[in-house]
């Protein structure tokens, strides 16, 4: 076996020489690698740290883009089985639409800093769709899509219609061009070298300079200040960067007749492989790095929460409730641990700078801010709730349903993973739980439209004015007074519904996450 074949790539049988048989065990090695990244990534697909990312668009756009790689990868070895036709349709779909939905992915980053940011000045649930049968829901569902859709799914159906005309133009040009048929109305049959010239490869070309040189670099410039925890700004502008060369190296490669001793042996296409598989690895290396790091990192804190624990239990904390393992491991990658007093007094005071400082990070460093807003109300709700009922002579019912509004109005915008802008992330059990108590309240209540309220109330927050008496009015409609009924109904005692808010949300729990 000879190490370079002379002809090289000239289309004539195939290649199998040391160079062939080398770039084919190099794409089984990364094809495999590929799948199997991905069938992990997907196993951590719930993860907290990052299922915020998109993990089922991160695969899929991988996945695509890996479907062109490996093709490329193979095209020395088949030579001759590796015609024009085959190679325009690669590059005018599996290309552009895996850089497209690779593009989408990016934008996650900057919408949900963003989205984070407004979580700080903002405190609003989304709307459900209302409608009596199937087509009224239908339609209202995509009128409510429509006003209130985050930019991500706007830039997702971007890239959906602007695959739909790539495919409707390249397969006009695949129709008329005789360079792929014999019946076409323009250009001339030519050799499949020359084949890879001309207009035709033009929309390829235009595709992916519009997403490389004009998006990628709109996205790194408009993420220039996040700092975040995850290093997901970081892998953002390697994968960015690492794109760029491949269109022009391509290009010249195909166009310039200086190169031609160099394309026998390194198909034009190939320049395009470096960045890809960097794009590929980085897309799905990033959150499993982040996961590890995630889960190594619960797992000393775990461990310095249980020392705390034991010193608290021996009296040898420090009296400003703080503690400084004795590890030196962790005392330099962790630094100070304090306690749950720290963080109860930092949440105590919402107006605070502790407390803002606080919140700003867990927004613009961690994105989990919605954790922060949840602690906060179910602090106040719990102080309200001892304060409403050790009223003298308090009316019971009143009360009731004021804080069963409160909870509701919790569940609505920081629980409902339909409603909240985002969601806490709670075990499948708690939320099943809070679910039967709060969703149809929820419901009732997402679903109004201002436009159709049921009293001079806005019918955003049909609770604004209270029955008199909301149990035992028979002509009251008021839509919290029979769900109140039914979700008391289905504890042991009223005192219950504050127990199983109580219950959801462990701040241990979630500096572990």
């Amino acid at each position: 076996m000879v190490w370079l074949n002379p002809g090289g790539h000239n289309f004539v049988g195939t290649n199998t020489d040391g160079w062939g048989i080398l770039q084919l065990v190099f794409c089984f090695i990364v094809t495999f690698a590929v799948w199997g990244l991905s069938i992990v990534l997907w196993f951590c697909r719930n993860d907290p740290v990052i299922r915020m990312r998109k993990v089922g668009l991160a695969i899929t756009a991988t996945n695509i883009l890996h479907v062109y790689t490996a093709l490329v990868l193979i095209v020395y070895a088949v030579n001759e089985y590796w015609p024009c036709r085959a190679e325009f349709w690669i590059m005018s779909l599996y290309l552009p639409i895996g850089i497209g939905l690779y593009q989408a992915y990016n934008q996650q980053l900057l919408l949900i800093s963003r989205g984070q940011q407004h979580l700080l000045t903002q405190d609003i649930y989304k709307p459900l769709p209302a409608g009596n049968n199937t087509s009224e829901v239908y339609w209202n569902a995509f009128i409510l899509w429509c006003k209130d859709a985050r930019e991500q799914e706007f830039f997702e159906a971007f890239v959906a219609a602007g695959v739909g005309i790539q495919f409707i133009v390249s397969l006009v040009i695949y129709t008329i061009s005789r360079k792929f048929n014999s019946d076409g109305l323009v250009s001339h049959a030519t050799t499949e070298a020359m084949c890879r010239r001309g207009w035709e490869w033009a929309p390829s070309i235009i595709w992916q300079a519009l997403w490389n040189f004009i998006a990628g670099p709109y996205l790194l410039w408009k993420i220039r200040l996040i700092r975040d925890i995850y290093n997901w700004r970081l892998q953002t502008f390697i994968a960015i960067v690492a794109g760029l060369p491949g269109t022009p190296l391509w290009l010249t490669a195909v166009y310039s007749d200086k190169l031609e001793a160099v394309n026998k042996y390194w198909n034009p296409a190939m320049w395009f492989v470096p960045g890809l598989l960097t794009i590929e690895f980085i897309m799905l290396l990033g959150p499993l790095i982040t996961v590890y790091k995630a889960r190594k990192n619960a797992k000393e804190t775990s461990r310095t929460l249980k020392e705390f624990d034991d010193k608290k239990a021996k009296g040898i904390y420090a009296p400003n409730g703080s503690l400084t393992t004795s590890s030196t491991k962790t005392r330099s990658s962790r630094g100070v641990m304090f306690n749950m007093q720290s963080l109860d007094a930092c949440l105590s005071n919402t107006n605070s700078e502790e407390f803002q400082d606080f919140h700003k990070f867990c927004s613009e460093k961690c994105f989990n801010g919605e954790n922060v807003n949840f602690l906060d109300k179910v602090i106040k709700f719990k102080a309200e709730w001892i304060r409403v009922f050790n009223v003298p002579d308090v009316n019971v019912d009143k009360a009731l349903v004021k804080m069963y509004r409160n909870a509701v109005d919790i569940y609505l915008k920081l629980v409902d993973d339909r409603t909240a802008q985002y969601a806490i992330n709670v075990e499948g059990h708690i939320y099943a739980k809070l679910k039967a108590l709060f969703g149809e309240a929820a419901n009732e209540i997402a679903s109004r439209r201002p436009s159709t309220p049921r009293s001079a109330s806005s019918g955003a927050t049909p609770w604004d004015e209270l029955p008199t008496d909301p149990f035992n009015n028979p002509g009251n409609d008021h839509p919290l007074r029979p769900m109140l009924r039914r979700s008391i109904d289905k504890t042991n005692s009223t005192s219950e519904l504050i127990t199983e808010v109580d219950s959801v949300f462990d701040p241990r729990d979630q500096l572990q996450k």
